[in-house]
This record gives C-alpha cells, sequence and structure tokens, in this order.
C-alpha cells in the first residue's frame, strides 16, 4: 500500500512545553532515574579498582621486561596509539598521585604541539603552541627533548605560559618527552599538582622516565617492523598454516600435521610431535598427535591420553613448569627418559621442547626431535620456536574455538526446538479460544479510560483478537495462527507484579484506540505492526530496569549495549511470530518492513529513548515541519504513540491507576532490596523505606513524564485528548491525598508495599 503524502496538521499550535527535561530539580531526578543511565559502583569494585593500580604499580617498578613486552604486543597493524598513550597517562598520573595530567602530541610537519583530547579527534578547536623556548612548559620539553621538573611553575620566569591551559592552582609540573631511540618526539606527557600538595619528587620522575622510556622504544619498534613486513614476502609454510587454522571448517589431525609440518621444515628436525591439554581437566591431560609409519606423514591421535603432570618426559616437564627445555645431548642428560627409546627402537640425539600458551592458560605443547644438519638445536632455532609457538597458540585457539561454536550452535538448535515445544500453548486453552473466539465488547471498551476488571481477564485473549480483527482486518490473517500467537505471547510474560500480559494487554488497547481514531493517517504495513509490537512490548520482561541489568552485568546488558530489555522483547517477539505465521500471504519484503517497524516501535518504549525523540518532535512541531510524507517524522510519530500507550495506565480512573501505581512500586521495591543485599544504595525511588514519598512522587512523574507525552500525543492527535485529560484528574487527585495526609482519607498503608508480596 502506498504511503499517504499528506501532511499531518496545517496549522498546529506552537508546543509549549520545554522541550528539555529540568534535571536541576531533585524530585525530577527522582522520578526519573530509573530510566536513565546511572552509574553506580560498589565497594567491591572500588577495591578492585584500586587492586589494578596496584599490580601496574608493581609492574613499573619491578618489570619493565614484562611491560615493554605487553606493549610491543599490543603494537599491532591497527593500534591507536594516540589511546594507548592517553592510557599511559592515566596510569602516571595515578601512580604519582598528580592532580592531572595533560597528554600533548608532536606535528613534526608543522613543528608544533597541540593538546590531545581523549574523546575529541576533531581539529575545529585544536590549539597549537610552536615548539620552542620561552612559551608553556610541554613545548621546552618538545623542544630540548629532555624532561623537567618544576616545583613552582608560577614563579619560573623561563614559562611566561605556565602550562598548556589556564589553572591559578596549579603549582607543581612535571613534563616529560616520549622520544623514539633514534631521537624522534613523539608526544610529551605533562603531570601537575596545586598548591596545596607536596611538589614531585625523585621517586615520580623515576616512574615516569622508565614509563615514557618504554613508550618510546615501543613506537620505534612497531614502527620498525611494520616497514619490514611491507618487504618481506610471506612464508609458504606460514601461508599454508594460516589457510589451514582460519578455514571454516578443518579436521584437527590436519590442523595440526601442518603446524608440525612447519616446524620440522624451519627448524631442520628428524620428528615432531603435539600435545594438547584437555582444557576440560584439572590434572595436565593431553592428547599425544605423532607421524604415522611410511609415507604417510599425516599426525595420528594415540588412543590413550597422557598424564602430563606425572609423566617422565620432557612434554611432561614443560607442562608443570612452563618453561622451554633444549637438551642438546638426551643420553647425557637426567632430564631424559631413556625408556622410551628402548621400548620404540628410536635414537634420541637433541630435543626442543616448549609450550604452548594463551594469555590465561597452557593449550599445548610441541617438541621437535633430532636436529639433521647440525649436533643439536641452537638458540637461533630456539627463537624461531618461539615464534613458531605463538602461531602455534593461535592454530590452537581458533581451532577449540571453533569446536566451541560448532557445539555451541548444535546445542542452539535443540535448545530453539525444545523452547518451541515449551512456548507452544495449552492445548486445552486453544481449543477453548477455537470453540469460542468471540466476546461482547465490553461497555465503553472504545475509551480511553477503559480498563479490564477482574471479571474480564479470562477473556484478554478474545479481546486482543477483537482489536486484531477491527483494526487489522479479519482478511488480512490467519485466524488459527492469530490465536496462537496471542496464546504464545501471553504465556512468554512472567508473573510480574506489573510487567505482565495485563500490562500488554492495557498497551495494546491503547494503541487500538489511537489506531481506530487515525486509520487514514497509517498504511497496513504501519497497522500490522503497531498493535502487534504493543502487545509483545515486555515479553520475557524480568521485572528489572535495564539500569540494574548492566549494574549486574546482566547477559543481556553484555549481548545489547543500549536498551537491552527491549532489544530483548523484540528479539522474543520475532521468535514467536517465526512460528505463528499470523500473515501468510505477505512477501518475505513486507514481513521485513513489519520486522523493522516492530523493532523500532519496540525500542521506542525504552525512555531514556523518549527523553530524546520528544526534543525532536516538539521542534518539528514549534516549526510547523511535521509532515507525514517523511519517514523520519513517522517514526518519531509512531514512538511517541508507543510511548504514550505504554504510560497510559496513568491515564485511568484513580482507583485503576492507584492499583497500577502499587504494582509498578512492588518490582521497584524488589529491586531496591537485591541493591541493597549487594551493597549498594538503591535509587530513592526503589526504596521501601522511603514510600511515605508516593503521592509525591507520583505527582512529579506525571508532571515531568506523563503529561508532557500524552500533551504531546493531543497535538499530534488531537481525537487523543482524553488521555490528556484522564491524566489531569489523576494528578488532582494525588495532590488532594498530599493535602489531605494524615488525616483520615489517608492512610500512609495504601502506598506501602508488603515485603513478602515482592518474593
Amino acid at each position: 500500500m502506498q504511503r499517504r503524502k499528506t501532511k499531518l496538521f496545517t496549522n498546529y499550535p506552537v508546543y509549549n512545553t520545554t522541550a528539555a527535561i529540568d534535571t536541576s530539580d531533585k524530585a525530577t531526578r527522582r522520578v526519573i532515574a530509573p530510566y536513565v543511565k546511572i552509574v553506580r559502583k560498589s565497594e567491591k569494585a572500588h577495591l578492585e579498582k584500586e587492586q589494578e593500580h596496584q599490580k601496574f604499580n608493581f609492574y613499573i617498578q619491578n618489570k619493565p621486561s614484562v611491560l615493554l613486552h605487553d606493549l610491543t604486543s599490543f603494537l599491532s597493524d591497527s593500534v591507536d596509539l594516540v589511546l594507548l598513550l592517553h592510557e599511559t597517562a592515566e596510569v602516571m598520573k595515578s601512580t604519582t598521585k598528580a592532580t592531572g595530567v595533560t597528554l600533548y602530541m608532536v606535528d613534526s610537519a608543522s613543528e608544533e604541539i597541540y593538546q590531545s583530547q581523549r574523546n575529541f579527534t576533531g581539529d575545529r578547536h585544536k590549539v597549537n603552541w610552536k615548539i620552542q623556548k620561552g612559551s608553556i612548559v610541554a613545548a621546552y620539553v618538545a623542544f630540548k627533548r629532555e624532561y623537567l621538573m618544576v616545583d613552582d611553575i608560577l614563579g619560573d620566569e623561563r614559562f611566561p605560559a605556565g602550562v598548556g591551559y589556564h589553572g591559578d592552582m596549579i603549582k607543581s609540573v612535571l613534563c616529560v618527552p616520549v622520544v623514539t631511540p633514534d631521537g624522534d618526539c613523539y608526544a610529551v606527557i605533562e603531570l601537575y599538582r596545586e598548591v596545596t600538595q607536596p611538589p614531585f619528587n625523585k621517586d615520580d620522575l623515576k616512574i615516569s622516565i622508565v614509563v615514557t622510556g618504554w613508550m618510546g622504544a615501543a613506537i620505534h619498534q612497531n614502527h620498525l617492523r611494520l616497514t619490514l613486513q611491507k618487504q618481506q614476502e610471506l612464508n609458504d609454510y606460514l601461508l599454508d598454516l594460516t589457510k589451514c587454522y582460519f578455514a571454516e571448517t578443518v579436521a584437527i589431525e590436519k590442523m595440526i600435521t601442518e603446524i608440525v609440518k612447519f616446524a620440522k621444515s624451519t627448524l631442520g628436525a628428524e620428528r615432531g610431535t603435539f600435545f594438547i591439554i584437555d582444557e576440560e581437566s584439572d590434572d595436565l591431560v593431553a592428547e599425544v598427535f605423532e607421524e604415522g609409519i611410511g609415507v604417510d606423514d599425516t599426525m595420528h591421535r594415540k588412543n590413550v591420553k597422557v598424564r602430563l603432570s606425572k609423566d617422565r618426559s620432557i612434554a611432561g616437564l614443560v607442562a608443570r613448569t612452563g618453561a622451554t627445555v633444549n637438551i642438546r645431548d638426551a643420553y647425557n642428560d637426567p632430564r631424559f627418559f631413556t625408556e622410551v627409546d628402548e621400548k620404540t627402537g628410536f635414537i634420541t640425539r637433541s630435543i626442543l621442547c616448549m609450550p604452548i600458551v594463551s594469555v590465561d592458560n597452557m593449550l599445548g605443547v610441541v617438541q621437535v626431535v633430532n636436529k639433521i644438519n647440525g649436533v643439536c638445536f641452537t638458540p637461533s632455532d630456539e627463537n624461531l620456536f618461539k615464534t613458531f609457538s605463538v602461531y602455534c597458540a593461535l592454530a590452537l585457539h581458533y581451532t577449540r574455538l571453533h569446536q566451541k561454536m560448532y557445539k555451541t550452535d548444535k546445542t542452539n538448535v535443540c535448545n530453539l526446538k525444545l523452547l518451541g515445544l515449551q512456548l507452544k500453548p495449552c492445548i486445552h486453552d486453544m481449543e477453548y479460544f477455537i470453540e469460542t473466539p468471540e466476546v461482547t465488547e465490553p461497555y465503553n471498551f472504545k475509551e480511553f479510560r477503559w480498563y479490564v476488571t477482574p471479571e474480564e481477564v479470562p477473556q484478554m485473549p478474545q479481546l486482543v483478537l477483537l482489536m486484531v480483527t477491527e483494526v487489522i482486518g479479519a482478511s488480512e490473517f490467519d485466524i488459527k495462527s492469530m490465536m496462537q500467537f496471542i496464546l504464545t505471547v501471553r504465556k512468554c510474560y512472567r508473573g510480574n507484579p506489573y510487567h505482565n500480559f495485563e500490562h500488554a494487554f492495557n498497551v495494546a488497547h491503547c494503541m487500538f484506540n489511537i489506531l481506530r481514531r487515525n486509520m487514514k493517517k497509517f498504511n497496513q504495513i504501519e497497522i500490522k505492526s503497531l498493535l502487534i509490537a504493543a502487545l509483545c512490548h515486555d515479553l520475557d520482561h524480568g521485572g528489572f530496569t535495564n539500569n540494574f541489568l548492566q549494574l549486574t552485568d546482566d547477559t543481556l546488558a553484555q549481548l545489547y549495549d543500549e536498551s537491552p530489555l527491549e532489544n530483548h522483547h523484540y528479539r522474543v517477539a520475532m521468535t514467536i511470530l517465526s512460528d505463528c505465521p499470523i500473515y501468510p500471504q505477505i512477501s518475505r519484503k513486507v514481513y521485513d518492513q513489519i520486522s523493522k517497524e516492530m523493532k523500532e516501535a519496540i525500542l521506542a518504549t525504552d525512555l531514556a529513548a523518549y527523553f530524546k525523540f520528544r526534543v525532536k518532535l516538539i521542534q518539528l512541531i514549534n516549526e510547523k515541519l511535521l509532515d507525514f510524507a517523511n519517514n523520519r517524522h513517522r517514526t518519531l510519530v509512531k514512538a511517541i504513540m508507543m510511548t504514550s500507550c505504554d504510560l497510559s495506565g496513568n491515564c485511568k480512573p484513580f482507583l485503576v491507576a492507584k492499583n497500577i501505581c502499587d504494582n509498578v512500586y512492588k518490582e521497584f521495591y524488589n529491586q531496591g532490596d537485591l541493591e541493597k543485599k549487594m551493597g549498594l544504595v538503591p535509587l530513592s525511588l526503589m526504596d521501601r523505606e522511603k514510600s511515605q514519598m508516593v503521592p509525591e512522587d507520583q505527582v512529579q512523574f506525571l508532571s515531568v513524564i506523563v503529561l508532557p507525552c500524552v500533551e504531546l500525543l493531543k497535538n499530534i492527535f488531537p481525537n487523543t485528548g482524553e488521555l490528556h485529560t484522564e491524566c489531569l484528574l489523576l494528578r488532582d487527585t494525588w495532590k488532594e491525598i498530599i493535602a489531605l495526609k494524615g488525616q483520615k482519607s489517608w492512610r500512609q498503608d495504601d502506598s506501602v508495599v508488603d515485603q513478602n508480596e515482592c518474593i
């Protein structure tokens, strides 16, 4: 169906409400806190951060070679050196207890330095200083390529401009260049302290010089490596190895064969053996791969696993110690177990054995035996073997990862089949629905203020079918699939006090009333999407906020960067739709359009997103630019529709709204109780000990969030004004309750939720 190219309004009123929500008011911050991102860290997290700083400080003072190795490894082809320098500067700030730190990057072409902002990469506001004397401290250090430690920058005449930014409280400055071994100054790190702090000392200077020295060496080494890499031809064996372990599917024997073949050819060894440690074992149990007998050089897996923790072989020694072993003369070395040769008849002369390790554990051991063109394996061979072991680790890690992914994929297929069976509605419910698909339409059902009664709750599936039939049309969907879909959706809502199927039904009812009043404004794809999205918008809701999921590092928070709950609701909805094809006659293209519309609609129910699109919509209205022919405008309008429907429980008569409010607080207090057990201070709105603030909070929530939302909807669709009117009446009722608080007509217990009810 073609989208209608009609403007929504020609003479709409100017929306006078402030677009941006004023968060300077404490009461406003209190009611919006559950719906915006708030970073909260427990005392445990603070201690862990402090321990990380102590650990890094230990490496700075005691392990320069290890740190240099880590930095060199980190500087890969695509490394962001500026980001690395920022992180280094922050570590130096922490270890020297400086008030602040500034990173200056050197532009050798223009012989200037400029401040580098970590979160700002543009050049628009970049301030430059010439590399010379008589300017700021950093420019002087870049010019001299030497460190500088000043106890009192205010009285030092060498630097009339002081530091790079104006700060009257800055006194002590420690400025160190990052210089490569060939003398190029790459950056300058400036640490400073205020007048209330003691000046920097020699220990601070020593740490700064060592760290920047390592950085300069690492940058130089990385540049050399990249230069040499461009000139170097790819080794044939390395190419074969790369093809092997980066193939989509590869047998473990083939991968091991290529690895050992590469090692033998490179080092000139007679034989090779590969041990893969079983990661599920706690006792260094390994599978052994040895070469076949005869012309077949394929590595074969032994039927018996070897326990390297107790094995007397060189491989067992390497696995236990993690150290490389290079034996020049096996029979004169006490570490060699001669009984092995006696059993096999093989004569071992020299051995080079090395562990294959990843970042956090040992993956295996690789061993080559008998140098062909020499007496023993040389230190040069050992260095080559070290480089080779890195590729072994990559190959082994990739193979394990591929095997895990394969098993995970197959497990997911099984789980999805099981889930599909569990999601199917009860056969008796389905039979009853088929036998009684129709229900008498309740009185004032087509008014926004209507709400399902306890007696009508069992009839909610039939009422959903009634709404779908009237708005979408009976000829547009498969009746049996729609029945199954509705019952499955009901089943996928958890038994939460608030985020349950009753709430979803109410949201769908509100959307039904908006759509039936404005059918000509929307095309069939939008109508089919919006009503179903409203019904599915909180599928499988756990009763906790997005903030809580991110705070507890929940799986959903790890899976989605933004709006984890809403993304999950959409994903569950699409899972149900894939099993219940309610629109069987539509093409794949139309199905994809419906999916896109549903995703946008469900994600719009995140109030954190509402605060953003509300501002854009108000601007369009005030400038009289809102036009339904514009896809971006339509998306904003549909988003405000979804939010209004989601908040429509606050546009009901007081007794209904009060019951809904109590259910919301049951979930809030349950989350607050859990946060207290975690050692956190819950948000004020979620603290049951502050339940006496419920009436005030409701007035504020209605004033700051609900009323502006439904008023905006009313400006777009005047025939939805009932929502705004009911919301105003509800707010007035709460205000009356506040005025009567303490009198007989108001009992504080009305808003206090029993803790046992949240269990």
